[in-house]
């Protein structure tokens, strides 16, 4: 799941929708604020790294993204 942060919503994807997806099983959530530049990398492992845009992320289903 790629989020990109709304204005005027920053709060709600990152309290309600991060941890949302994390509880449905999804292995990689990736939060995008536009108005930062700041990319938040999340698993349910725990695993949890900010960048900064533009970034190239491998996700573990092997893919890659750039955001």
């Amino acid at each position: 799941v790629i989020e990109v942060i709304s204005k005027g919503y920053r709060a709600r994807d990152y309290v309600i929708g991060l941890p949302f997806y994390l509880t449905q099983g999804i292995k990689d959530i990736v939060v995008f604020n536009p108005y930062t530049n700041e990319v938040l990398h999340c698993r349910p492992s725990g695993y949890r790294k900010t960048h900064e845009s533009p970034v190239e992320l491998t996700l573990i289903c092997g893919c890659t993204v750039t955001v």
